[in-house]
């Protein structure tokens, strides 16, 4: 069973690892996973969230989703859904200049 005030942020560029909010650690999409934003109570914080922002991201399919069916059917086939992700501040020193 899992804490309520946990929290899995995925990486933005890196998905397949993120930053588990209330342990402070990183961790890999998988185990992040059971703590996502979207592990419980799933219906009403995808509503909340299209209803707030507008989109929730999908992490297995790399794209915004604007529909709630369509988010549902994301979170009924286990994919990680988030509007939040975990900031990396050298990722603008490590993308090279395209001229």
């Amino acid at each position: 069973m899992t804490d309520e005030g946990e929290e899995f942020i995925p990486h933005a560029i890196h998905t397949w690892f993120g930053y588990l909010k209330s342990r402070g650690i990183v961790v890999t999409r998988d185990e992040g996973a059971k703590y996502g934003q979207y592990a419980r109570d799933t219906e009403e914080r995808i509503r909340n969230a299209l209803s707030t922002f507008g989109w929730v991201y999908c992490v297995d399919c790399r794209q915004p989703i604007f529909d709630l069916n369509e988010a549902l059917e994301h979170a009924k086939r286990g994919h990680l859904l988030t509007n939040e992700f975990m900031r990396d501040e050298v990722a603008a020193e490590e993308v090279p200049m395209v001229s």
